[in-house]
């Protein structure tokens, strides 16, 4: 979902977003780095969803199985 906001801005900041292709982007992106906790509770999100998708489709083994996996054929 998007909201279209109006602001005001100094000279130099609306000269800096004139000159962007896309200035609700750089707004975007310019915020988001100052809200590091919302960041990391997309990307938690997005990783969440994505083990959920590889559980789905079996690409994914358990923690014992990778370790099972890496050790095979070891000699100690």
């Amino acid at each position: 979902m998007t909201v279209k906001l109006s602001i005001s801005v100094p000279d130099d900041v609306a000269t800096y977003l004139q000159s962007r292709g896309n200035a609700s982007a750089a707004v975007t992106e310019a915020v988001r780095r100052m809200l590091p906790e919302a960041r990391r509770a997309r990307q938690r999100a997005a990783a969440q969803a994505y083990a959920q998708y590889l559980r789905g489709t079996g690409a994914c083994w358990e923690a014992e199985d990778s370790n099972e996996i890496a050790l095979r054929g070891a000699r100690w």
